[in-house]
């Protein structure tokens, strides 16, 4: 008689390698770092310049532009890459979420990496196409297409920030509930992104929150990700 080895179950999920939350605290560490350094330039490029709805008319944008050109410039410098390293960071913490909370958390962390999708053509635009044909002669309605697609590619990718920061903060996974003030800042920042962008985009006020918004998202992911690479919260 022959016997038959029945097959075993799959475990339900397997222990993630011991570098792979190591490896994505650091990546959205340096990202959320660089967020906020850009997220400065924009501050100093000004609203007119680099801020939806921040000008009165036209006119006005293509008159701030040429004298913040050099922070525009600065903000694409630092902001692409910043983006490139969170959006990484994002999909790897969505990939790996396991456990209670987990589908909720993984759906605002791939927000989250979309957003940053979405922010390295915005910074993108800023400081290399905006510049150019804000000083081109006639160069008006070209720049005001352009001018509208980034107010509105920023607008969503707002938007995006801060659905995610509000998916990862009430999901309350356990990977995110290591520092409670975390969690109160991405809920903050999430609150703050989605009221501004969704007022925005119909029509209403909210301009002025969109920019503290990603700079209030950059903060607390940053607190996040320090809060990963903390060794004592590893060791838990």
């Amino acid at each position: 008689m022959y016997s038959v080895a029945l097959p075993q179950p799959l475990p339900h999920a397997a222990p993630a390698e011991p570098s792979f939350a190591r490896v994505a605290g650091a990546l959205l560490a340096a990202g959320a770092a660089g967020v906020i350094v850009t997220s400065l330039l924009y501050a100093l490029a000004g609203p007119e310049a680099a801020l939806p709805g921040g000008a009165a008319g036209i006119d006005a944008a293509r008159a701030a532009t040429g004298p913040s050109a050099a922070a525009m410039r600065a903000a694409s410098l630092f902001g692409m890459p910043s983006d490139v390293l969170l959006t990484v960071a994002a999909l790897m913490l969505a990939a790996g979420r396991r456990g209670p909370g987990a589908a909720l958390s993984t759906a605002g962390w791939t927000a989250l990496a979309l957003s940053g999708v979405l922010f390295t053509v915005v910074d993108a635009m800023v400081g290399y196409v905006l510049p150019p044909l804000a000083a081109a002669a006639n160069g008006a309605p070209a720049y005001l297409a352009v001018r509208s697609l980034f107010d509105v590619l920023f607008a969503i990718g707002a938007w995006s920030v801060g659905l995610g920061a509000l998916a990862v903060a009430v999901a309350g996974h356990a990977a995110e509930s290591r520092w409670p003030a975390a969690r109160w800042l991405l809920l903050a920042a999430g609150v703050v992104g989605v009221a501004a962008s969704s007022a925005w985009l119909l029509g209403l006020p909210g301009e002025r929150l969109l920019g503290p918004g990603i700079a209030l998202a950059a903060v607390a992911l940053l607190v996040l990700a320090i809060g990963t690479l903390s060794p004592a919260q590893r060791a838990r």
